[in-house]
């Protein structure tokens, strides 16, 4: 296993002429100056197509859905909230009204006095 090269001995690729070599340069070259140049157009025409009308309209659309969606999950955990206050509320309902009644006793206990003191002022 000789490696060294001799120097009657002819290796099996010929040398790439220069011309060659700068040829296939600048066709690599173009190719991606192309493919920049492609790139950048496909974002200004995205960029474009963003602020077109149609496209602002379905993007409006998706942002209600997603809005909506998420109110009725919370109305639906504040129906259930309310569901079980209601079971409870009825209880506090007999409280309420019997402190209204309370209220109302006092009120003429306290009214039936103050025309008794005016009726005996009225006397004297």
């Amino acid at each position: 296993m000789d490696t060294e090269k001799k120097p009657g001995e002819r290796t099996d690729q010929p040398k790439p002429e220069i011309g060659e070599v700068v040829g296939d340069l600048v066709v690599s070259t173009a190719t991606v100056l192309a493919n920049s140049a492609a790139q950048a157009v496909v974002s200004r025409f995205k960029k474009a197509a963003a602020k077109s009308a149609p496209v602002k309209a379905v993007s409006r659309v998706v942002t209600k859905v997603k809005k909506s969606a998420a109110a009725s999950k919370a109305a639906k955990s504040k129906k259930a909230r309310k569901a079980s206050r209601k079971s409870g509320s009825k209880k506090s309902a007999g409280k309420k009204a019997a402190k209204k009644s309370a209220k109302k006793t006092t009120r003429k206990k306290s009214s039936r006095k103050t025309t008794k003191k005016s009726a005996k002022k009225s006397k004297r």
